[in-house]
């Protein structure tokens, strides 16, 4: 993975905040959105994701426990999730805390992170990750009128088609996928969606946008389980990094 770089200002002051209206420790920082995705323009902000632990007595007293935050703090917007809640959504597969692992902007990890990167990106379930994706393609081709809405539609109508393909995880940067994958898929697919990226980069995202081509978005809705199953995340090699971030966390408390 890409080693964890300094955080900038921006960000630093959004997580001092974060930490002081919530009492939450960040175990792990990373962005999760243009500027992961290879696609941020000009004035792009910033979008982080965080998994936190909170102090052990918030576990175990009633209201304490606070699952998930998701909000802007001093102008960053910020996703974040409970270490526990976090471990869930990678149970179960789930694309957006597989992103935040596979994110190639870190700004901070903790103990077993590493391990449990490399371990849930090659056991997730592909037939979930390939029905997210292909949900994400179906809503945002509805409401692709520009050039931001329809990069997000054809960046997962790429990725759906991937997973299903190669029952591997995408890279999140896009730009760094289509140089990769490009050969997977037809030319005129490729050339739109680079299109869309430099569009996106140059400060067009809420520019106006012609139709992609329709084939792209033809993605079946039945695919067979058998074939596109069979594996999961393990539940204890995800505890070990709960357990081994939330003592980092507290070390010191």
């Amino acid at each position: 993975m890409t080693p964890p770089v300094t955080a900038p200002e921006p960000v630093a002051d959004a997580l001092r905040a974060l930490c002081a209206e919530h009492d939450v420790s960040p175990c792990a920082v990373a962005e999760v959105g243009s500027r992961a995705w290879g696609y941020a323009g000009p004035a792009s902000d910033h979008d982080v994701g965080v998994v936190y632990a909170q102090p052990p007595a918030k576990y175990v007293v009633l209201d304490g426990y606070v699952p998930a935050v998701h909000g802007t703090f001093d102008g960053v917007d910020v996703r974040a999730w409970n270490l526990t809640r976090f471990a869930e959504l990678l149970v179960a597969s789930n694309p957006t805390a597989l992103e935040f692992l596979a994110s190639p902007v870190v700004y901070r990890v903790c103990p077993g992170f590493d391990a449990l990167r490399e371990h849930a990106l090659s056991s997730f379930s592909p037939i979930d990750a390939y029905h997210h994706y292909r949900s994400l393609a179906e809503s945002g081709r509805e409401d692709a009128a520009s050039v931001s809405t329809q990069l997000h539609a054809v960046r997962a109508a790429l990725y759906a088609r991937y997973v299903l393909a190669t029952h591997a995880f995408p890279d999140p940067d896009f730009r760094a996928f289509l140089d990769a994958e490009a050969a997977r898929f037809p030319d005129a697919w490729v050339e739109a969606a680079r299109a869309l990226v430099e569009r996106k980069r140059a400060g067009e995202g809420d520019a106006a946008v012609d139709a992609c081509p329709d084939d792209l978005f033809d993605l079946p809705s039945d695919v067979a389980p058998d074939a596109h199953a069979g594996r999961t995340v393990e539940r204890e090699r995800v505890n070990e990094f709960v357990r081994a971030a939330f003592a980092d966390a507290y070390a010191t408390v």
